[in-house]
Protein backbone atom coordinates (compact mmCIF):
# COMPACT_ATOMS: atom_id res chain seq x y z
CA UNK A 1 0.00 0.00 0.00
CA UNK A 2 2.68 2.39 1.06
CA UNK A 3 4.71 1.61 -2.35
CA UNK A 4 1.60 2.32 -4.21
CA UNK A 5 1.11 5.34 -2.49
CA UNK A 6 4.62 6.62 -3.41
CA UNK A 7 4.75 5.86 -6.87
CA UNK A 8 0.99 7.75 -6.96
CA UNK A 9 3.12 10.51 -5.57
CA UNK A 10 5.58 10.49 -8.03
CA UNK A 11 3.67 10.43 -10.98
CA UNK A 12 1.47 13.58 -9.61
CA UNK A 13 4.91 14.95 -9.45
CA UNK A 14 6.15 14.39 -12.67
CA UNK A 15 2.95 15.21 -14.42
CA UNK A 16 2.96 18.50 -12.90
CA UNK A 17 6.72 19.19 -13.72
CA UNK A 18 5.83 18.03 -17.23
CA UNK A 19 3.19 20.63 -17.47
CA UNK A 20 5.08 23.49 -15.97
CA UNK A 21 7.86 22.52 -18.24
CA UNK A 22 5.26 22.67 -21.42
CA UNK A 23 3.56 26.31 -20.02
CA UNK A 24 7.01 27.92 -20.00
CA UNK A 25 6.74 29.91 -22.67
CA UNK A 26 2.54 30.29 -23.28
CA UNK A 27 2.23 32.21 -26.67
CA UNK A 28 2.70 30.58 -30.15
CA UNK A 29 1.75 32.44 -33.63
CA UNK A 30 3.50 35.30 -35.27
CA UNK A 31 4.39 38.63 -34.95
CA UNK A 32 5.33 40.82 -37.58
CA UNK A 33 7.48 43.97 -37.24
CA UNK A 34 8.25 46.80 -39.55
CA UNK A 35 11.31 48.63 -39.48
CA UNK A 36 12.38 51.79 -40.64
CA UNK A 37 15.67 53.75 -40.50
CA UNK A 38 16.99 57.27 -42.29
CA UNK A 39 18.28 54.54 -45.14
CA UNK A 40 15.95 52.08 -45.77
CA UNK A 41 12.84 50.35 -44.26
CA UNK A 42 13.01 46.30 -43.44
CA UNK A 43 10.50 43.81 -42.24
CA UNK A 44 10.82 41.40 -39.42
CA UNK A 45 8.47 38.28 -38.26
CA UNK A 46 8.69 36.42 -35.49
CA UNK A 47 7.30 32.82 -35.32
CA UNK A 48 7.19 31.17 -31.60
CA UNK A 49 6.31 27.45 -30.73
CA UNK A 50 6.79 25.89 -27.18
CA UNK A 51 11.08 26.63 -26.73
CA UNK A 52 11.51 27.29 -30.48
CA UNK A 53 11.96 31.18 -31.86
CA UNK A 54 12.11 31.27 -36.07
CA UNK A 55 13.28 35.19 -36.62
CA UNK A 56 13.45 36.03 -40.51
CA UNK A 57 14.25 39.30 -41.76
CA UNK A 58 13.19 40.75 -45.20
CA UNK A 59 14.28 43.76 -47.76
CA UNK A 60 12.26 46.99 -48.48
CA UNK A 61 10.69 44.30 -51.48
CA UNK A 62 9.62 41.81 -48.27
CA UNK A 63 12.38 39.19 -50.17
CA UNK A 64 13.49 37.14 -47.43
CA UNK A 65 17.22 37.73 -46.55
CA UNK A 66 18.46 35.77 -43.53
CA UNK A 67 16.77 33.56 -41.02
CA UNK A 68 17.68 33.15 -37.26
CA UNK A 69 16.33 29.54 -35.31
CA UNK A 70 16.65 29.78 -31.86
CA UNK A 71 16.29 27.39 -29.14
CA UNK A 72 15.47 28.81 -25.89
CA UNK A 73 16.45 25.99 -23.27
CA UNK A 74 19.80 24.96 -25.08
CA UNK A 75 20.64 29.04 -26.41
CA UNK A 76 21.55 27.12 -29.53
CA UNK A 77 21.54 29.45 -32.57
CA UNK A 78 21.27 28.64 -36.30
CA UNK A 79 21.61 31.52 -38.65
CA UNK A 80 20.43 30.66 -42.13
CA UNK A 81 21.32 32.46 -45.69
CA UNK A 82 18.42 31.51 -48.26
CA UNK A 83 20.32 33.16 -50.89
CA UNK A 84 23.34 30.97 -50.39
CA UNK A 85 21.59 28.09 -48.89
CA UNK A 86 23.71 28.13 -46.66
CA UNK A 87 23.37 27.87 -42.25
CA UNK A 88 25.97 27.59 -39.45
CA UNK A 89 25.78 28.12 -35.76
CA UNK A 90 26.25 31.48 -34.08
CA UNK A 91 28.53 31.21 -31.09
CA UNK A 92 28.88 33.24 -27.84
CA UNK A 93 32.80 33.10 -27.72
CA UNK A 94 32.92 34.57 -31.62
CA UNK A 95 30.37 37.33 -31.28
CA UNK A 96 31.70 40.86 -30.29
CA UNK A 97 29.72 41.74 -27.30
CA UNK A 98 28.75 44.97 -26.53
CA UNK A 99 29.97 47.00 -23.78
CA UNK A 100 28.16 48.15 -20.24
CA UNK A 101 27.95 51.50 -20.53
CA UNK A 102 25.80 53.96 -18.89
CA UNK A 103 21.97 53.52 -20.29
CA UNK A 104 19.12 54.44 -17.51
CA UNK A 105 15.35 53.11 -18.01
CA UNK A 106 12.83 55.94 -17.31
CA UNK A 107 9.07 54.65 -16.74
CA UNK A 108 6.82 57.62 -17.88
CA UNK A 109 2.95 58.46 -17.58
CA UNK A 110 2.31 58.62 -21.42
CA UNK A 111 0.11 56.70 -22.99
CA UNK A 112 -1.32 55.61 -25.87
CA UNK A 113 -3.32 52.85 -28.11
CA UNK A 114 -1.81 51.11 -30.27
CA UNK A 115 -3.48 48.20 -32.47
CA UNK A 116 -5.70 48.30 -29.85
CA UNK A 117 -3.52 47.76 -26.97
CA UNK A 118 -3.30 50.12 -24.20
CA UNK A 119 0.63 51.06 -24.05
CA UNK A 120 2.81 52.89 -21.42
CA UNK A 121 5.81 54.42 -22.22
CA UNK A 122 9.37 53.18 -20.99
CA UNK A 123 12.54 55.20 -22.01
CA UNK A 124 16.24 53.81 -22.19
CA UNK A 125 18.82 56.69 -22.25
CA UNK A 126 22.80 56.41 -22.88
CA UNK A 127 24.57 59.24 -23.06
CA UNK A 128 27.91 57.41 -24.11
CA UNK A 129 26.00 56.26 -27.41
CA UNK A 130 24.14 59.26 -27.96
CA UNK A 131 21.21 57.45 -28.08
CA UNK A 132 17.32 57.70 -26.09
CA UNK A 133 15.05 55.06 -27.23
CA UNK A 134 11.42 55.19 -26.46
CA UNK A 135 9.00 51.90 -25.98
CA UNK A 136 5.51 52.21 -26.28
CA UNK A 137 4.88 48.35 -24.31
CA UNK A 138 1.72 46.22 -23.79
CA UNK A 139 1.19 43.94 -21.03
CA UNK A 140 1.52 40.62 -22.88
CA UNK A 141 1.97 37.27 -21.76
CA UNK A 142 5.28 36.79 -24.52
CA UNK A 143 7.51 34.69 -21.95
CA UNK A 144 9.95 34.02 -24.56
CA UNK A 145 10.75 37.54 -25.37
CA UNK A 146 12.85 38.38 -22.44
CA UNK A 147 15.01 34.87 -23.26
CA UNK A 148 15.43 35.40 -26.70
CA UNK A 149 16.72 39.22 -26.56
CA UNK A 150 19.73 37.67 -23.99
CA UNK A 151 20.68 35.38 -26.08
CA UNK A 152 20.58 37.03 -29.37
CA UNK A 153 22.91 39.38 -27.54
CA UNK A 154 25.54 37.22 -26.40
CA UNK A 155 25.41 35.46 -30.15
CA UNK A 156 24.16 38.31 -33.07
CA UNK A 157 24.48 41.56 -30.81
CA UNK A 158 24.05 43.46 -34.49
CA UNK A 159 20.80 42.46 -34.46
CA UNK A 160 19.12 45.75 -32.71
CA UNK A 161 15.62 45.36 -32.98
CA UNK A 162 15.16 45.01 -28.97
CA UNK A 163 19.10 46.27 -28.31
CA UNK A 164 18.56 48.55 -25.43
CA UNK A 165 14.83 46.83 -23.93
CA UNK A 166 14.89 46.01 -20.60
CA UNK A 167 14.69 42.58 -19.00
CA UNK A 168 11.35 43.15 -17.63
CA UNK A 169 8.65 40.36 -17.65
CA UNK A 170 5.09 40.43 -18.82
CA UNK A 171 5.67 43.48 -21.45
CA UNK A 172 6.04 43.84 -24.87
CA UNK A 173 7.47 46.51 -27.45
CA UNK A 174 4.33 47.27 -29.77
CA UNK A 175 6.66 50.82 -30.94
CA UNK A 176 10.27 51.59 -30.86
CA UNK A 177 11.37 54.15 -31.31
CA UNK A 178 15.11 55.90 -31.38
CA UNK A 179 16.56 59.22 -31.79
CA UNK A 180 19.60 60.82 -31.11
CA UNK A 181 20.23 62.81 -27.71
CA UNK A 182 19.57 65.90 -29.67
CA UNK A 183 16.06 64.51 -30.45
CA UNK A 184 16.90 62.93 -34.68
CA UNK A 185 15.42 59.87 -35.22
CA UNK A 186 17.86 57.14 -36.09
CA UNK A 187 15.22 53.89 -35.79
CA UNK A 188 11.28 53.26 -35.73
CA UNK A 189 10.03 49.74 -35.14
CA UNK A 190 6.10 49.37 -35.08
CA UNK A 191 4.47 45.78 -34.60
CA UNK A 192 2.23 45.43 -37.74
CA UNK A 193 0.26 42.32 -36.76
CA UNK A 194 0.13 39.60 -33.72
CA UNK A 195 -1.60 36.53 -34.76
CA UNK A 196 -2.03 33.97 -31.71
CA UNK A 197 -1.92 30.20 -34.20
CA UNK A 198 -0.61 26.61 -34.76
CA UNK A 199 2.43 26.29 -36.36
CA UNK A 200 4.13 23.47 -37.93
CA UNK A 201 7.14 21.78 -36.93
CA UNK A 202 8.73 22.08 -40.07
CA UNK A 203 9.09 25.84 -39.43
CA UNK A 204 11.90 25.91 -37.32
CA UNK A 205 13.58 22.92 -38.92
CA UNK A 206 16.57 23.36 -41.84
CA UNK A 207 15.24 23.55 -44.87
CA UNK A 208 16.11 20.93 -47.56
CA UNK A 209 19.09 21.58 -49.85
CA UNK A 210 21.02 23.88 -47.21
CA UNK A 211 24.75 23.23 -46.20
CA UNK A 212 26.43 23.44 -42.83
CA UNK A 213 29.18 25.68 -43.01
CA UNK A 214 31.90 26.21 -39.74
CA UNK A 215 32.81 29.29 -38.68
Amino acid sequence: MLRRLIILHLIIILTLAVKASSNLYKFEGSIKLKKETIYDTSFVTIQVRGNLVRLDEFDCKKNLISMYIINLESEKVLALSPRHKLFYELSPSRAIQKPNDDATTINTENRMILDGQNCCQMRVKSIARDTEVAYWVAEKDFDFFMVMNKILRKVKPDIDIFSYFPDVKGLFPMLVVERTLLRKEKMKVLVTAISETTLNDSVFKIPLGYQKIEQ
